[in-house]
C-alpha cells in the first residue's frame, strides 16, 4: 500500500471514531437532561407552558373535536369539566360546560384531541394529559386527585 492510501484510510478512519464519540457524547447528554427532568414515578417531568386564562381556573379541561370518536367518549366519561372546543356549542351533546374560545383553543391545538388539563388558580394549565383510550380518563383523574369530581363512576 502506498503511503497517500494509507494516509486517506487512517484518515477517515479518524474520522468515524470522532463521530461515533460524538454521538456517543450526545446521548449522553439527552440522558442527563432526561433524568434531570424526571418526576418521582419516572416521568418526564417538564410542566406544560399553557395558560387558559381565569375562565378555566381551578378546573378540569378536555380540550376536543367533535369529529374524533375518542373525544367524544372522554366527554361521555366526564360529569364536572370544562370541554373546550373551536366549534360552536350546540355541536355538542353533553352536560358539561362547552366553551368554544378560539384563543384558548390554539394554545392547544398543536396536541393530538382529545386533551385533558387540570387548570390552577391562575389560569395555566398545571397537568396535561393525552389520553388514546377512554379508560385512561379514570387512571389520568386518580392520579390528580378528582376522580369523585370528575368522571361519571358508574360508566
Amino acid at each position: 500500500m502506498n503511503p497517500g492510501t494509507a494516509f486517506l484510510v487512517i484518515t477517515w478512519a479518524a474520522i468515524v471514531v470522532l463521530f461515533l464519540g460524538l454521538a456517543a457524547v450526545l446521548r449522553e447528554v439527552r440522558l442527563l437532561r432526561a433524568a434531570v427532568a424526571r418526576d418521582p414515578e419516572g416521568f418526564s417531568a417538564a410542566q406544560p407552558d399553557i395558560v387558559l386564562g381565569e375562565r378555566f381556573a381551578g378546573r378540569v379541561v378536555l380540550a376536543a373535536d367533535s369529529g374524533c370518536p375518542l373525544c367524544v367518549a372522554v366527554a361521555r366519561r366526564l360529569t364536572d369539566a370544562v370541554l373546550l372546543t373551536h366549534e360552536p356549542p350546540d355541536a355538542w351533546d353533553t352536560p358539561l360546560d362547552v366553551v368554544s374560545d378560539r384563543e384558548a383553543w390554539r394554545s392547544v391545538s398543536h396536541l393530538a384531541p382529545p386533551v385533558l388539563m387540570r387548570v390552577d388558580a391562575t389560569g395555566r394549565v398545571a397537568r396535561l394529559a393525552l389520553p388514546v383510550r377512554e379508560e385512561q380518563v379514570d387512571e389520568v383523574l386518580d392520579e390528580w386527585g378528582v376522580r369523585g369530581a370528575g368522571v361519571r363512576l358508574d360508566s
